[in-house]
C-alpha cells in the first residue's frame, strides 16, 4: 500500500517588502521547501502594488517583513509589468 505524501500548505498573511529602504505594505503566501542548519529554502508571491513590485523586481533583492516580525532576504524572479503580484525565492 502506497504511502500518501502529505502537501505543504503555503503560509499567507500581510506583510511589508522593502525596497531600497522604503517599506510597502504587501499580502504574502510563502512556502517553505526546507530548513537546514538553520537556513531556510522556499518560495512564493507577493501582491501589492505593481511599481513597487517592478522596483523589487529590478533590484533583484529585497526584504520580505512576515505579519509575525521575521525578516527574510528574497529574490523576486518574476513579474509582469503591471501586475499585482511578483514571485521570489529565499536567499
Amino acid at each position: 500500500m502506497p504511502v500518501a505524501k502529505l502537501q505543504k500548505l503555503p503560509r499567507t498573511g500581510d506583510g511589508v517588502l522593502t525596497v531600497a529602504r522604503q517599506d510597502s505594505a504587501v499580502a504574502f503566501s510563502l512556502l517553505l521547501v526546507s530548513a537546514s542548519a538553520g537556513r531556510k529554502a522556499g518560495k512564493g508571491s507577493v501582491t501589492g502594488e505593481p511599481d513597487i513590485l517592478r522596483q523589487a523586481f529590478r533590484a533583484g533583492e529585497c526584504r520580505l517583513t512576515l505579519d509575525d516580525g521575521e525578516a527574510l532576504n528574497i529574490a523576486v524572479v518574476a513579474h509582469t509589468e503591471g501586475g499585482e503580484v511578483a514571485y521570489f525565492e529565499l536567499r
